[in-house]
This record gives C-alpha cells, structure tokens and sequence, in this order.
C-alpha cells in the first residue's frame, strides 16, 4: 500500500526516489510525444520538492513554462488549464500500464502540485520481525552495501577524469530542466505567380530552416540522446525569453538567428555586419575570403560560446557561423570528443567552470564543411 507524503515530508532519499520515478515517467511513450507535457511535470515535481508553492500558481506556470508574459491573462489563455488536463490523462494512462509502482505521482484536480505516494520499504521490519537467517540479512545488508559504495568510491578515484567533451556539457547535463536547442528560421523570397499583381518577390517567412542549422540540431540531439538528458527543440518564433530564463539553452545560427546576435552582443567576440566577425580586444576582423552571392564559399569562420552568467540568468550556448557551412562546424566541434580533447589541451586547467568562446575555421570542399580547427579561444 503506497504512504502519501507532501512535499514539506519529503525526506532527500524520499526526493531521490521521485526524481527515478519522473526520469521513467518522462522517458514512458505517454510522455516521449509531448515535449511541453514533460516539461511541464519536470516543473511542477521540481517546485514541489523545492516547497516553493508560490510558483506553482497558474500565471506563473503560464509564464515560466509556456513563454507567455507575466501579465498575460489566463481567463483569456487557458493554456495552463488545458495542459494540465492532459498531463493528469498521460499520468493515467502511464499508471495503467505500471501497477504497483514504488512512487507514485499525482496532480490532483483544482491543484498544480504535485502529490507523493511512497511504496514502504520492504526492507523496514515489521511489528512481529521473522526470526532467523532472514533477520541477520536485513542487518548484513547495508553493511555489504557500504562496502560496496567505499570500492565504488575508491575506483572512481583512481579511474582517468571524464572527457573534455562530458565536463564542457556538464554543466547543462546536470541541470535539473530539460535543454532548450533554438533553430532560427530563414526567410526565402519566391517569385510571383501570375495571378500576383506584385511586381516584387513573395518573402515565405517561417517555414525553411539552413542546412547546417538543422545538421547542427541532429547531432546535439543524438548527443543528448547517449547522456539520457532531456531536451526541447524550438524553431522560429516560437520562443521568447521567458524561455530562455528558464532552462540552459542552445542557439543555433547567428545572422539568421536574433537571439544569437542579442545575447552574444556583449562578449568578445562578435558578429558583425554580415558576412564578419570582430574580435574586440584587438578589432580584427574574420570573414570568408570569396563569399559568392549564393552563399557558397571555400572557408568560413564560426564561434562557440558558453557563458554562465549571460543575460538570460541561465546557462547559454551559441553555435553560429558566418554562413551555414560555419555552424555545421561549430556543431560538429561541440558533439566530437577528439576534437574536444584536442582543444582541452591547449586550455586552463580551470576552463570547466569558466566562461569560453572558441572561435573556428573551416575549410569547405564540394559544399561538406572539413573537420573545424580553433584559431583562437578566450576564457573568463
């Protein structure tokens, strides 16, 4: 019979408990489809175990996971009432398929908090304990399990430092919220048909995305696909910066991408009028030497920055290149272990914690972006 516990009663293994059970929850196929259903229980599971139950009323919710503006009115958008009601059916629908789980997840109706029901612990002796072999086990047992941790403890220790790769995506892996990947949308000009009375061409705004954009997102969501870490695409205008208050984020692209440009303004290195990047500190400029009118090109310049304390609050990441060609590149530095490895070798020793931008060149042959090289980093 499970035990409910509010969120004040949760004791840190209780909270450790909730958490396996929200990864399996969210990882389930009633949740795998809905991106904003999962992101919405992380919120609320979050906020309870936290006890912050002033952020969990409806226009916050609206606000912190749906992106609307703090003084949005939810009369008028009943977003927030609507997901919730999917919510508790995936939850259902999940529960069906899982009798007798050992937690047990529950918004109820009326409510945005979330409810815990504690399987007992099998292993708490009952008023009238068994006699015997079994009763010295239940003692033995944590015994063998502190021994088992203390050689755990000790390998770890003698074991080689994670990779470049894991301790660079640290800090986004280990975030208790789900990863928010941007992709910026391009605007394609088509010309008018003959039923147009406009002279000019038609802009198509929404609806394309680049090449290397899009390459960029796939190989960022297979690489959080191996940590097991959750992550959210966006694309176009379906973001705003409450979004980007919330969660680490990634941007993808930089002059077709405002939000790249808006955030990164302020850093070192820099995109400028396009088609060029300065570097401030001594106003040198980058850009592809024979930039054709179509976009293609021999050579591109990219920048990888990751910033702590950027304008968001949360952690940021930007992947951008001049063109399409750069940022393919900049996504295929950020997912490669050797070529992180390589560039972690000519780092601090302390770049894990530190602010970096990494600014890269590459070579393109037959419209294929070549393996990226670092020309300079910078880290603060």
């Amino acid at each position: 019979m499970l035990a409910q516990a509010s969120s004040k009663a949760v004791s840190r293994a209780d909270a450790v408990r909730v958490r396996d059970a929200l990864r399996d929850i969210l990882q389930s196929p009633s949740f795998r489809s809905s991106r904003q259903c999962q992101v919405f229980l992380t919120y609320v599971v979050e906020r309870t175990l936290a006890g912050e139950n002033e952020l969990l009323r409806e226009r916050v919710i609206g606000s912190e996971v749906f992106g609307r503006t703090p003084d949005y009115e939810p009369g008028d958008d009943p977003v927030v009432r609507v997901r919730a009601t999917e919510l508790r059916k995936r939850l259902a629908q999940y529960y069906q398929g899982h009798a007798g789980p050992a937690v047990r997840i529950d918004i109820p109706p009326g409510s945005y908090r979330a409810v815990f029901q504690f399987d007992p612990d099998p292993l708490t002796p009952s008023a009238s304990p068994k006699k015997g072999w079994v009763s010295h086990w239940r003692w033995l047992l944590p015994v063998c399990l502190a021994i088992v941790a203390s050689a755990i403890g000790l390998r770890a220790l003698h074991s080689s430092p994670s990779s470049a790769l894991d301790q660079f995506w640290a800090p986004a892996l280990t975030s208790k919220k789900p990863i928010l990947v941007y992709n910026a949308t391009t605007t394609v000009f088509r010309a008018p048909t003959g039923s147009e009375t406009a002279r000019e061409f038609v802009p198509i705004r929404g609806q394309y995305t680049c090449i290397g954009d899009a390459y960029t997102s796939l190989m960022l969501g297979a690489l959080f696909t191996r940590k097991a870490k959750l992550y959210q695409m966006r694309y176009g205008a379906d973001l705003s910066f409450a979004d980007l208050r919330y969660q680490p984020s990634i941007l993808i692209g930089a002059f077709n991408n405002e939000w790249t440009l808006q955030m990164t303004d302020e850093l070192r290195l820099v995109f400028e009028k396009h088609p060029t990047i300065r570097d401030r500190s001594d106003n040198r400029l980058y850009a592809p030497p024979d930039l054709k009118p179509d976009g293609r090109t021999t050579d591109d310049y990219a920048v990888v920055s990751r910033v702590f304390d950027s304008k968001t609050g949360e952690l940021l990441i930007a992947a951008a290149g001049i063109t399409q060609y750069g940022t393919r590149a900049a996504g295929e530095f950020l997912t490669s272990a050797p070529l992180m490895e390589a560039w972690a070798t000519h780092a601090p020793r302390d770049w894990p914690k530190r602010n970096l931008q990494v600014l890269l060149r590459t070579k393109i042959v037959d419209d294929t972006p070549g393996p990226p090289t670092v020309v300079k980093s910078y880290f603060w």
